[in-house]
């Protein structure tokens, strides 16, 4: 025959089943099916574009230029969504923190008026921070409404007799209605906590899938599952830069 290699060619059937075996199994081996696969949803017209890290600095600040906001970035806009009225927040810090360094963590609505405004210390590792929203007593309408779209800050004061030389990161949160769980706050065991992790990735609600996948994580750093799917919500927003620590700090210690 004059071209005899025809005959070790596969079959388009061949092919096909090939890849769906390195769809499920993963091309190292590793099971790619359960992996959660964070479908991101536009963001609103005329949203800011936000900045996602810190970006250039100098003097003291220098070690903070990394500050990196750990939400998706979605056709250029820093954008993200939550189910939740007090959603929590997560940055990673590249240097240590102190007393000696003011924090502030605000959300204001779309006429600038302050729904959540904290300043705090907190004494932490470089790594990631997560800072909750909580009820104000002093505002009095720290939650989120459903539909509507909110901008956020983050600053560190790095050099606090320069405050124009802080870091800071800023980006657009919007609640949405929660389409995954009918109760939120219910206790689940660590395979429920997983899907559900899962669903509200495939919802595009990237609030509640980080901090789940951030709270089975915390629960075993060395399961190799929980550290997949955090990972992989990481990879799939540009995140995966960032190393994972064995402890996410909390703030808050309020100045």
């Amino acid at each position: 025959m004059k071209y005899p290699y025809l005959r070790t060619l596969p079959t388009l059937k061949q092919i096909g089943c090939w890849l769906s075996l390195v769809t499920i199994v993963g091309w190292n081996g590793v099971s790619l099916a359960q992996a959660p696969v964070f479908v991101p949803t536009p963001p609103d017209q005329g949203a800011p574009t936000g900045r996602r890290q810190g970006g250039a600095t100098r003097g003291k600040c220098l070690d903070y230029q990394g500050l990196t906001a750990l939400v998706p970035q979605v056709e250029g806009v820093v954008w993200s969504q939550t189910a939740s009225t007090t959603p929590r927040f997560f940055f990673y810090v590249p240097a240590a923190l102190n007393s000696d360094i003011p924090l502030e963590f605000v959300i204001q609505d779309r006429d600038d008026t302050y729904v959540f405004r904290k300043g705090f210390f907190v004494d932490a590792a470089a790594g990631i921070l997560a800072i909750p929203v909580a009820p104000d007593a002093e505002l009095n309408n720290a939650e989120l409404n459903l539909d509507e779209t909110y901008t956020w800050t983050f600053v560190i004061y790095c050099d606090p007799e320069r405050p124009s030389a802080s870091v800071s990161v800023t980006g657009t949160v919007m609640r949405v209605a929660d389409s995954v769980a009918t109760n939120p706050t219910a206790e689940l065991d660590p395979a429920a906590q997983l899907d559900r992790v899962r669903q509200y990735a495939a919802a595009g609600i990237w609030h509640e899938a980080f901090s789940g996948a951030i709270a089975l994580y915390q629960t075993d750093p060395n399961n190799a599952t929980y550290v997949e799917t955090l990972q992989a919500l990481m990879e799939q927003s540009d995140l995966a830069d960032i190393s994972l620590p064995e402890t996410i700090f909390e703030c808050c210690e309020t100045p």
